[in-house]
């Protein structure tokens, strides 16, 4: 019984598969004479649409099509049509306006416009109509005034309030948009709203006034009423927005000090502000949250983040530390093992003290032993490839060649697939370039330019390319030879002998190809030892005779990035720029964009 009813069924089912069907062919042939700008076959196919849907879509394409082809009469025709068919609906009357507004029928569009602000305001839901209706016919003058009148009546409503404010940015009404957000702060709920509708404001930076505007009334709103917690969020929000990070930190902590915190707000601030290179805030922060005492939750991740913003300021800016500094900073790291023990955060806080300890402090033995030992904790065995890793570096620091190699294959097998094996890949193949094994090198290298890592693929690149330079042509590798045997020896910083290999090169080889690559090492050289005029120097060298090799946009980056630190703006917008320009494919190009547009904007 069942399989007889099925046949009938199917065979009323077909025909609608079908129109539906030949419904989808049709539009997308419209779509494509539409975005051809052939408005005159887009129109019969969507009259034809329209006719057998009277859809809003279908018309307001078909609707488009007419005003672009100058058909004034037939769009009058069809949207009074749809008035009609919905007299109920506020978007076709709308709609029909702005065809009158076009077509500089200016009274017939008043009327309309007049008569909707009038019928809108006699109840919640003609405000709501009405106004969207404007706002999707991009009517937002009379918009504005249908949702200000309905403010006045309804002064509750979420939507009118929301909708409104978004007028209000649009035409730059920052008094009154400042006002209203001043106003609907008295609920936490719409800190979200408000950070969402300024992000892409703020972040472009495209109405500086507003702004300020809003900071002058957040600041006297605070003022106050100290207990309205909604406008310290706003405003810790807009402090971070601008990396105002002092600021960020003084309101922090009063959210922290009024909400009896655990300093989940100023720790917030503290990481943000750390890898914004704001090392004085962080500092401030992290220690904020560290003096909250060992029971706070936040306690570990903040001592922990307390030592690495100590290590980069040490060791990250641009000057040299002396040895009481660095061994401040190592009892530092010493006293918060003592303290945390084997627990989740040590990991890292051992591999930078076994760092701090072999590379500047010549105790190459006690950080060998540090890590060798962490290695083979069970509560560190989630992070025993990174204290290899650690390991291996100090080993190749010390010259263990042999042991570091191991390491590295080591951890480079067992992580096959993600970024620490990657890692561990491209120092093994840096370890065959060192000994002067460049083809196995190059194949090691070969496999890391899809690394997913960009930062690894990118000097798996660079790599692969010295090596392929040099050796493609050339009978003999002794000159690479010799300039391996100096990168080994910078990466050791024995500065002086590594030195004298790069200076050997072009005697014994004169106009060899390594020229410029020797001039970026040399540069390198002065970078670590806080020299930034010779730097500059071997920079600007290589940008003015050798602008077509393979380091001509790093030499230039590297400058636009010193004058940049240093405050000289026109310097850096000037070198950011000629990356821009003369090297639009050079992996610099897009952070060079970056920076130029916001010294533009400064």
């Amino acid at each position: 019984m069942k399989r007889v009813l099925l046949i009938p069924f199917l065979c009323l089912l077909f025909p609608c598969i079908a129109f539906s069907q030949g419904k989808d062919n049709e539009n997308q042939l419209a779509l494509l004479y539409y975005s051809q700008a052939d408005y005159e076959k887009a129109a019969d196919i969507y009259q034809s649409l329209f006719n057998q849907t009277h859809s809003q879509i279908y018309f307001d394409y078909l609707i488009t099509c007419y005003t672009n082809l100058n058909n004034t009469q037939k769009a009058v025709e069809i949207t009074k049509e749809q008035i009609n068919r919905y007299p109920k609906s506020y978007y076709y009357p709308i709609k029909l306006a702005t065809i009158y507004s076009a077509t500089n029928n200016n009274k017939e569009a008043k009327d309309i416009y007049d008569k909707t602000i009038k019928k809108a305001t006699k109840q919640l839901e003609s405000t709501l109509l009405a106004g969207q209706a404007c706002m999707d016919n991009k009517v937002d003058s009379v918009a504005r005034i249908i949702y200000e009148n309905g403010q006045s009546k309804y002064p509750d409503n979420e939507i009118i309030t929301k909708n409104l404010s978004e007028i209000y940015l649009m035409q730059g009404e920052n008094e009154k948009l400042t006002n209203l957000y001043i106003s609907i702060l008295q609920d936490e709920q719409n800190v979200d709203f408000i950070e969402k509708q300024l992000q892409f404001t703020l972040y472009e930076k495209t109405n500086p006034k507003l702004k300020q505007l809003l900071t002058q009334k957040l600041e006297t709103a605070i003022n106050k009423n100290q207990k309205n917690l909604s406008f310290k969020e706003l405003y810790l929000w807009m402090m971070m927005q601008d990396k105002n990070f002092e600021k960020a930190f003084a309101i922090s902590k009063q959210i922290d000090i009024e909400n009896d915190e655990d300093g989940d707000h100023v720790y917030e601030v503290g990481k943000i502000a750390l890898t914004n290179y704001d090392y004085k805030t962080a500092t401030d922060c992290f220690s904020y949250v560290v003096q909250k005492g060992p029971m706070a939750d936040l306690y570990e991740p903040a001592l922990k983040n307390l030592l690495e913003t100590s290590y980069n300021k040490l060791f990250k800016t641009n000057t040299i530390p002396n040895e009481q500094q660095i061994l401040a900073l190592e009892n530092e790291y010493i006293k918060a093992l003592e303290e945390l023990g084997e627990s989740q955060s040590a990991a890292d806080i051992i591999i930078n003290l076994a760092h701090i300890q072999a590379f500047y402090l010549n105790k190459t033995n006690e950080a060998i032993n540090k890590l060798k030992q962490a290695t083979e904790s069970p509560n560190l065995r989630s992070s025993r490839n990174k204290l290899q890793m650690e390991l291996a570096d100090i080993y190749v620091f010390t010259n263990d060649i042999w042991g570091a190699n191991m390491l590295y294959a080591s951890i480079a097998l067992n992580n096959k697939n993600n970024d620490i094996g990657h890692e561990a890949q491209l120092k093994q193949a840096r370890i065959a370039y060192f000994n002067g094994n460049f083809s196995y090198a190059q194949a090691l290298l070969d496999v890391l330019k899809g690394s997913t890592s960009k930062l690894i693929s990118n000097d798996a690149f660079e790599l692969a390319q010295l090596i392929s330079d040099n050796t493609a042509l050339d009978t003999t590798t002794t000159a690479l030879e010799i300039f391996a045997r100096g990168d080994l020896l910078g990466l050791q910083r024995k500065y002086s002998q590594a030195y004298e290999c790069y200076d050997s090169i072009p005697k014994l080889f004169p106009g060899h190809s390594l020229e410029d690559e020797i001039l970026m090492r040399k540069a390198d050289i002065e970078q670590a030892q806080n020299n930034k005029t010779q730097m500059i120097t071997y920079l600007q060298e290589i940008e003015n005779r050798f602008s077509y090799e393979i380091y001509a946009d790093k030499a230039i980056y590297k400058q636009a990035e010193y004058y940049y630190n240093e405050g000289n703006y026109d310097k850096a917008k000037e070198k950011y720029k000629k990356i821009i320009s003369d090297y639009q494919n050079s992996i610099y190009a897009a952070p060079a964009r970056n920076k130029y547009r916001e010294l533009d904007k400064k």
